[in-house]
């Protein structure tokens, strides 16, 4: 009974995707046949940069997180290892 209800969404997916894709397909294709220019929603450059932002932001984040463990972990020592935190490498 499970199979059949995940088999039947899945075809009921899928057949909307091809529905959907179909519709911009014929969208591009009457802005070609127009002679119009066809643009991509977001330049894969500006993509780019933000995955290279957001790679920069979580390496500094990393950093901090690193260099506050290493503060507490001096505030908290006592001779012993007793309160110590794991560094994150």
């Amino acid at each position: 009974m499970e199979y059949l209800i995940i088999s039947i969404v899945a075809v009921l997916f899928i057949s909307g995707l091809n529905i959907v894709c179909f519709f911009i397909g014929a969208k591009v294709g009457q802005k070609v046949v127009k002679g119009e220019e066809v643009q991509l929603p977001r330049p894969l450059k500006e993509i780019r940069e933000e995955i290279k932002e957001r790679e920069e932001e979580r390496a500094a984040n990393k950093e901090q997180e690193m260099f506050e463990t290493l503060a507490y972990n001096i505030d908290v020592y006592d001779g012993t290892g007793i309160g110590q935190k794991e560094i994150p490498n």
